[in-house]
């Protein structure tokens, strides 16, 4: 792959993971329960 088209690929899959921390701090719900669940595994 060209180095344009990773740079492109990884700028949008940072966009990704910072669109779905700004969503969970707007449903602190959600976040607690995530954390109680990935607790409850150990």
């Amino acid at each position: 792959m060209r180095d344009g088209l990773k740079r492109f690929l990884l700028g949008i899959a940072i966009a990704a993971v910072l669109a779905v921390v700004f969503v969970a701090y707007l449903r602190p719900s959600f976040m607690f329960d995530l954390a109680n669940r990935i607790l409850l595994c150990f």
